[in-house]
């Protein structure tokens, strides 16, 4: 353990005033004991991940260097589906860091009940876990207990719901609750129904709006021609035209439009082709040497004659 540490001048006037408090400790933790995360954490009460994402933190912003670390701080990965259970002296040592225990006093009074070893576990594991920090768990229980969801379980799925769809600041957490409250509202509305979509058709909705990124305006265009076209609500017909437009770079209005042009041009095309090319002729049947004539030009009355001609020879 060093015996002093030298801090940057330009550190202190450029680094200090913006950087996260957590962070700043972290980093002249690091400075005193060194790049080991467990101890770092240990000394300040705080998670290994804080600690790994408070080192990424210095080194994108060019403070620490990655050499000699014991651990390389890396964007957490979920290796496994399950969530960890931690023990009560393990939560009650995360637990003398300020900012987790107000996260456990606010889900106590959000939740309207004492929380259980259990409900504090899975609490901090969406944090040490997932990798969503205090402040967004803390939105993301404001939101699932504001519509009347205070079930663990429903709230772990949308935690890790968000943790995939890379939600990690409290502005995109309101961002995505906005687009769910009015963009799915609006999605339904182009399709003519004004009701809460079922689980498929959320699916679908999400994959929309955070798999191909597509606004809701064009969205709306695509169930709104779904509807013309089919006469019926049907979520895949609409996926499939948005898939094209993703695929097909479409970002807004416009670009539908200029599709729509280039496509109604290829299809004149198509038409002046086929307009312009010669006439096919009829073909006339194949004759052999029994039938050297087509049936339409049978005489019957003349077939006749020559049978009774026949017959008289007879």
């Amino acid at each position: 353990m060093a015996d002093k540490i030298e801090l940057n001048k330009n550190f202190i006037e450029t680094e200090l005033p913006v950087a996260p408090p957590l962070y700043v400790s972290i980093y002249l933790m690091t400075l005193l004991v060194g790049q080991d995360s467990q101890k770092v954490a240990e000394k300040l009460n705080a998670t290994e991940s804080d600690v790994l994402r408070a080192w990424a933190y210095w080194m994108d912003r060019k403070v620490m260097q990655k050499e000699g670390a014991k651990k390389t701080p890396e964007k957490r990965i979920l290796v496994s589906a399950e969530c960890p259970d931690y023990s009560p002296a393990e939560l009650a040592m995360y637990a003398k860091n300020q900012d987790v225990k107000r996260l456990f006093d606010s889900a106590q009074q959000k939740l309207g009940k004492f929380l259980s070893q259990r409900d504090t576990s899975l609490l901090f594991s969406f944090h040490d876990w997932l990798g969503l920090p205090l402040d967004v768990i803390d939105t993301l229980l404001s939101y699932c207990t504001a519509n009347g969801h205070k079930n663990m379980a429903y709230i772990e799925k949308i935690a890790v719901d968000w943790a995939e769809k890379g939600i990690d600041t409290v502005e995109k957490a309101v961002e995505y609750i906005e687009i769910r409250k009015t963009g799915f509202r609006a999605i339904l509305q182009a399709f003519g129904q004004n009701r809460p979509p079922v689980p498929a058709e959320e699916d679908y909705m999400k994959k929309w709006l955070w798999e191909y990124k597509l606004p809701v305006e064009v969205i709306k265009i695509a169930c709104e021609r779904t509807v013309l076209k089919t006469g019926r609500v049907s979520f895949p017909y609409a996926d499939s035209i948005l898939r094209q437009w993703r695929d097909a770079g479409v970002k807004d209005a416009a670009g539908i439009e200029e599709l729509d042009k280039a496509f109604a041009a290829k299809k004149n095309q198509q038409n002046q082709t086929q307009a312009n090319q010669p006439a096919q002729t009829t073909q006339k049947p194949k004759q052999n040497r029994f039938i050297n004539y087509t049936q339409s030009e049978w005489d019957f009355a003349e077939l006749e004659r020559l049978e009774r001609e026949q017959r008289e020879k007879w």
